[in-house]
């Protein structure tokens, strides 16, 4: 796979995919590239605009607990994108109880919060976390 991985639409689907380094200015180059996936797509600005900070929250995670490169996913589909990031550390994905005191803890608190649907999946090959956002400009679960 190249470093950039650009598959053609199979029918109304289309997905990039690139990876970043488990490095913290890799969140801001993992927001760009989400981004410029998702103006190339027309997505709306109000939809992009979430994207892009849970794209933060799960980079972020990935950074911080696996301590590995992070593939990032960007997929559309009718009506949907979803972003995926794929590292290969281990462990179990989990939210915490919001501490009000706490420096840290909130990433997955605001993934559950903004996201139309969200899940992980952990396996020999390492972590897959994603969330899903309907792009008709409603991207909280109702």
């Amino acid at each position: 796979m190249s470093r950039l991985d650009t598959r053609p639409g199979r029918g109304s689907f289309d997905s990039v995919s690139t990876v970043f380094p488990s490095v913290p200015p890799s969140v801001a180059s993992a927001r760009r590239f989400v981004d410029a996936a998702l103006r190339r797509w027309d997505v709306p600005t109000d939809v992009a605009d979430v994207a892009l900070l849970l794209t933060s929250e799960l980079v972020t995670n990935s950074y911080r607990h696996a301590s590995a490169d992070a593939q990032v996913s960007v997929l559309r589909r009718s009506g949907l994108i979803r972003v995926e990031v794929h590292d290969s550390g281990g462990g179990r994905v989990q939210r915490r109880a919001l501490d009000p005191e706490g420096p840290d803890g909130r990433g997955l608190n605001i993934v559950d919060a903004l996201a139309s649907r969200w899940g992980s999946t952990t396996a020999e090959s390492g972590t897959l976390v994603w969330f899903e956002l309907a792009t008709n400009g409603r991207y909280a679960a109702g």
